[in-house]
């Protein structure tokens, strides 16, 4: 398969079915040689499962747990203003959350820099961190009538985190990801995930999203890159829905973009294969974001590469390249790889690398 002129680079979103930090990015340099102009620590051990490591902020307050299963509703349970307000001065009492986003961040960093410091890294590749807005761990962690009180709580930990983090590295070195999931089934109004702002209205909750994401934004230093992950869910290989188009996450875009009081540097979306058969349809909605991406000169990322399926993988490339016409961009998978076979791994790099050209 031969690259497209247009297509250079590619994305890593995240998580990688690797031992640990240092094989994630020996491993994954390797397999995708000059094309990564960023690359995350691949959330290996305990964080592989997305936001799931975050449940453990709540530990405090049991009261407050949420038992979630995947690819279920999530269920809630009654409690009394009293037993809300119970719950939540337990929580207090514990001291402040602790996400420890930043000590992972920063312990993968110091593996990061000595790799970059013998020469396995390239000198251009910056330090990656992917971080989830507060409903990603809200909405499946904590008890729907707990979550308006709990969330500017873990919010504030959220930003301390992500202060410690821009304290720890150097600027030049680090790009952070804003990982969008949740937000995007309560943007589409899907049944199973319920947002606890909006009294059930679809604009107020689309207002709701753009304030918050706006205000994690706010949290990135000017000269620390800053990207977007646009997602559709990936449990057991499995999205909330299939999107008909990417229309809605251009609409959520377009408002991000007018709205940002920070570069976005990348943007990832996933090209699932639900959409095969109705490629140009599915990316039509990109052209309405082309603007904005030559005005941040964004580095656009598709999820295009599906590991056992190369020709849907062509496929897909040749539309966008329709679609986009001389904007460049770069590929990836559609989410991160945690729940991906191991075995899988080299092949998912060697269609990557065989799809895409390199970024100088």
């Amino acid at each position: 398969m031969n690259a497209a002129p247009a297509v250079r680079g590619c994305h890593m979103v995240g998580s990688v079915p690797l031992p640990d930090t240092e094989s994630v990015l020996r491993q994954c340099t390797e397999g995708q040689p000059n094309r990564l102009k960023r690359i995350p620590d691949g959330e290996t051990g305990f964080r592989n499962l997305f936001t799931f490591w975050q449940a453990a902020c709540f530990q405090a307050s049991p009261d407050l747990a949420v038992k979630f299963e995947l690819n279920k509703p999530v269920l809630s349970g009654d409690f009394t203003p009293e037993e809300v307000d119970a719950g939540i001065e337990k929580l207090r009492k514990a001291g402040p959350l602790d996400t420890k986003y930043d000590a992972v961040a920063i312990e993968s960093y110091a593996t990061f820099k000595t790799l970059k410091d013998e020469g396995v890294l390239s000198k251009n590749t910056r330090f990656q961190v992917s971080l989830a807005t507060p409903p990603n761990v809200l909405t499946p962690f904590v008890q729907a009538l707990f979550i308006s009180k709990v969330e500017p709580l873990y919010q504030d930990a959220l930003y301390r985190s992500m202060q410690k983090i821009q304290d720890a590295i150097p600027h030049d070195q680090l790009a952070i990801q804003v990982d969008l999931a949740i937000d995007t089934a309560f943007w589409e109004g899907f049944a199973w995930l319920k947002p606890w702002f909006g009294d059930g209205n679809i604009e107020k909750v689309k207002d709701y999203i753009i304030d918050y994401v706006i205000r994690m934004i706010g949290q990135v230093h000017e000269d620390v890159e800053l990207g977007l992950h646009n997602c559709y869910g990936d449990m057991e290989h499995r999205h909330f829905f299939e999107p008909e188009s990417l229309e809605q996450l251009a609409e959520r875009s377009l408002r991000i973009f007018d709205k940002t009081p920070h570069k976005i540097n990348f943007f990832h979306a996933p090209v699932p294969l639900s959409a095969l058969d109705k490629l140009d349809s599915y990316l039509e909605p990109l052209k309405q974001l082309i603007p904005k991406f030559k005005q941040h000169d964004t580095d656009l990322y598709l999820g295009v590469v599906h590991f056992d399926n190369a020709a849907a993988t062509e496929k897909m490339v040749a539309a966008a390249t329709k679609v986009l016409g001389d904007y460049p961009f770069g590929i990836g998978t559609e989410c991160g790889w945690g729940r991906t076979p191991p075995e899988q791994i080299k092949d998912i790099m060697k269609l990557t690398t065989a799809s895409c050209g390199p970024v100088s």
